[in-house]
């Protein structure tokens, strides 16, 4: 269970940045500033950022103008918001994959890589995009964005926090207590890949087991 942080505020977090990547659709945003707003806290989203500045969505700068141009949008930007301080940044994993920007933001904050089961992961981007995601061409980029950030789940200096099941509230809770110093959780914090998982233990089935041996079934039915 999450530990409880109504008491903790502004005046109790470190001298760094609380910093949230991870993959498109993950829901770094909303609980990014649900907890800007409980701390009372300044809250820069990167993605939000540049689509302002530029008066574009990020897919059609990349479609005009190419990866290289939005790299280096996210780079001047990176640059900035780190001079930052006790500040919530969402920072997209494509982004933080460069090793300028990763580099930028370990020396000035808490990295935390908010990560989800996949189908999970797509009901939520279905939700906050649904639109979008009705649109087979704008569906299929939103796809491979995941795939491409989704690598930055797997990377094994970042502290990687699972919210397959947690609500809001549950997520701030956790990210504020490790931000003001708690230790993380180990049932939902881990550094690198999530664990393969394991299949299920096989059955065995017939009328005779491994030792070649009648079960009790086959010894009744020849009964």
């Amino acid at each position: 269970m999450a530990t409880d942080t109504s008491s903790i505020s502004r005046i109790d977090l470190p001298y760094r940045n609380l910093v949230l990547t991870g993959a498109l659709g993950v829901g770094k945003t909303t609980v990014g500033r649900h907890i800007g707003l409980q701390l009372g806290v300044d809250f820069f989203d990167l993605d939000e950022e540049i689509e302002v500045r530029e008066m574009m969505s990020i897919s059609k700068i990349r479609e005009l103008y190419g990866d290289s141009h939005l790299r280096s949008l996210e780079y001047n930007l990176c640059r900035q918001a780190a001079l930052m301080r006790r500040a919530v940044v969402v920072i997209p994993g494509g982004a933080l994959l460069d090793p300028r920007n990763f580099g930028v933001f370990s020396e000035v904050g808490l990295i935390v890589c908010l990560t989800c089961e996949l189908g999970e992961e797509l009901r939520r981007l279905h939700l906050v995009s649904e639109q979008d995601y009705r649109d087979a061409t704008m569906r299929r980029r939103m796809l491979s964005r995941v795939r491409r950030e989704y690598a930055i789940a797997n990377d094994p200096h970042v502290l990687q926090f699972d919210i397959t099941h947690l609500t809001i509230e549950e997520e701030a809770n956790y990210l504020i207590n490790i931000w003001a110093g708690g230790e993380p959780d180990e049932k939902h914090f881990r550094y690198g890949a999530r664990p393969p998982v394991k299949p299920p233990t096989k059955i065995t089935v017939g009328l005779s087991d491994k030792k070649g041996q009648s079960t009790k079934f086959g010894a009744a039915r020849r009964k």
